[in-house]
């Protein structure tokens, strides 16, 4: 059997990155972890499940990728899968590097004078914290955004709403699933003869998971009437420009209209008097501006009677 290194007395990491075929196949054949736990936690798109089978019990969980110490709007979180398969008394805890380092700031916390199942749902309960203190952090920057696109509601202040809202989407997406995760678990027949420290640790678990689901769901909904909000202003910006556009091209269009007659081979009144030419461009630019303002106005005039009526 391969030497695996141990996290703690009662909890055993697998690495993936370092473990080589013959140490999986070594560890399969002596019945210590079975083959598909494996093809579970090499999928690094596996969603949150669990698996119960006889006294093996197999749990998919996202955990919160935090990649940097501080977070900023043009920070997008991600969420991370990682699997453990409690085997009788032995509990194992499969990931890649990166997933492993995320999951071991959370060791010194745990109480392991408790049996391997209790662990288990500390694990989940700890994991579940983890993403607290980014929703915070979260609830502040769209708290801050806001109030910046109150000022103005500029471009790098609209990609910062985006990439806070697919942030959310992407929290919101893994506390869902292990929320789902959790409430199928208790449910589950292996789990229906727990201690009663081991059953209220789960219940603390599947509490700060539903909390975690509400938090996000709020920050989300937020964060998505704002967007809408703020699309509608600009929807509303862009067709009153290019209402302005319009009205501005169709005054052009009126003097380029009069002062072409002018360049055709057609008898037309002052022809051959040199300085009509002035008379008739400050004419027409009188009469397009004058067009153009009670065209103006009409447009303006009848959106607000819309506005009124709405």
């Amino acid at each position: 059997m391969p030497t695996l290194p141990k996290a703690s007395s009662a909890i055993t990491l697998i690495n993936l990155d370092q473990l080589t075929e013959h140490d999986q196949e070594a560890l399969v054949s002596e019945g210590l972890i079975d083959a598909e736990v494996f093809d579970y936690a090499k999928d690094k798109n596996e969603t949150s499940f669990m698996e119960e089978n006889k006294e093996k019990l197999t749990i998919v969980f996202q955990i919160l990728d935090r990649q940097e110490e501080a977070y900023h709007p043009n920070h997008i979180p991600r969420v991370i899968p990682i699997t453990l398969f409690l085997n009788d008394q032995s509990l194992y805890i499969l990931g890649y590097d990166h997933s492993l380092a995320l999951i071991e700031e959370v060791f010194p916390g745990l109480d392991e004078s408790r049996s391997p199942r209790h662990l288990v749902f500390q694990l989940l309960t700890a994991f579940t914290k983890q993403y607290v203190p980014l929703m915070d952090e979260i609830a502040q920057q769209r708290d801050k955004l806001i109030e910046a696109l109150r000022q103005k509601a500029n471009k790098t202040n609209l990609e910062s709403l985006a990439n806070l809202q697919s942030g959310t989407v992407y929290i919101l997406m893994g506390s869902k699933q292990n929320e789902q995760m959790l409430a199928e678990l208790k449910d589950m027949p292996g789990q229906q003869d727990l201690e009663e420290d081991e059953a209220e640790q789960l219940r603390d678990a599947i509490i700060e998971a539903r909390q975690l689901s509400n938090m996000c769901d709020l920050n989300t909904r937020v964060l998505k009437e704002i967007s809408s909000s703020y699309n509608n202003v600009l929807s509303n910006n862009l067709n009153n420009n290019v209402t302005s556009l319009t009205i501005f091209s169709i005054g052009i269009s009126i003097i380029a209209m009069v002062t072409s007659f002018y360049g055709m081979n057609v008898k037309l009144p002052f022809a051959k008097i040199d300085s009509v030419w002035f008379w008739i461009v400050l004419t027409t630019s009188l009469v397009a501006l004058l067009i153009m303002v009670v065209m103006y106005w009409y447009v303006h005039k009848r959106n607000r009677n819309a506005s009124k009526r709405i």
